[in-house]
């Protein structure tokens, strides 16, 4: 069951939900594009990872909320507003319009095939995908408590199939949320991360769109010798 936008505030709004948005914007800022020529769309609620990003900063930016969750302003702050309500597998977006996309608390939610078709659509020739989903070995997905308890949990291996049909191709892989979110464990979460990275409470992904063509091999070249000699080709008047 998707959380509701109050949920999501409510959580985000909290100690344990203010350090859980500190550590996946550590992970995850480095590795948005960022530059005038940049073009991002950001859908579900990521609005707590990229707190500070200044729109203006990119040439596009557009935050997508479903409409199943609601949506709200952002930035809160300043004249220009880049967030809309949308179904999230029928994007109001004309094809190839953006670089990279970022999923928070999006794909787990959703119909994922329909999904990331509808997100390779948008997406310029090799842009990319920044996914953040539950990690199914975790123990995030034992917490309803949280968003990332919620929804649909990946394995590693149904993960990495799901974006390879998809045409999109996975280059950087990485977990993190170790630790169970109870207070007084959450300062086990860098010793736990450096010994059992694997079973992080969340998968983050990079993944590159792809043609969904595979290079075939090339095998060696062979000289074709003739077998009878040439005919001229006779043309009629």
């Amino acid at each position: 069951m998707r959380p509701d936008l109050d949920q999501l505030q409510e959580f985000y709004a909290g100690r344990d939900g203010l350090r859980t948005a500190q550590l996946l914007a550590t992970i995850t800022v480095p590795a948005v594009r960022k530059g005038p020529g940049q073009r991002l769309l950001a859908l579900g609620y990521p609005a707590p990872i990229l707190k500070g990003m200044r729109p203006k900063t990119l040439e596009r930016l557009a935050m997508v909320m479903p409409a199943a969750q609601g949506g709200h302003r952002w930035p809160r702050r300043g004249s220009e507003n880049c967030a809309v309500i949308s179904h999230d597998v029928e994007l109001p977006f004309a094809a190839a319009m953006f670089d990279q996309a970022l999923l928070v608390h999006a794909l787990e939610f959703s119909n994922s095939k329909k999904l990331l078709r509808e997100l390779w659509r948008v997406l310029a020739p090799a842009g990319e995908i920044v996914l953040i989903v539950p990690n199914r070995t975790g123990l995030w997905t034992h917490f309803e408590a949280t968003p990332f308890g919620q929804g649909y949990p990946y394995g590693r291996r149904e993960l990495t199939q799901i974006l390879r049909d998809a045409m999109f191709e996975p280059v950087a892989w990485k977990n993190a949320l170790v630790a169970p979110p109870v207070r007084g464990l959450r300062w086990l979460d860098r010793p736990l991360t450096r010994i059992f990275p694997g079973f992080g409470g969340i998968h983050f992904v990079l993944a590159r769109k792809t043609d969904g063509m595979a290079p075939a091999a090339v095998g060696r070249a062979r000289a074709v010798r003739a077998t009878a000699p040439a005919q001229a080709l006779s043309i009629p008047d």
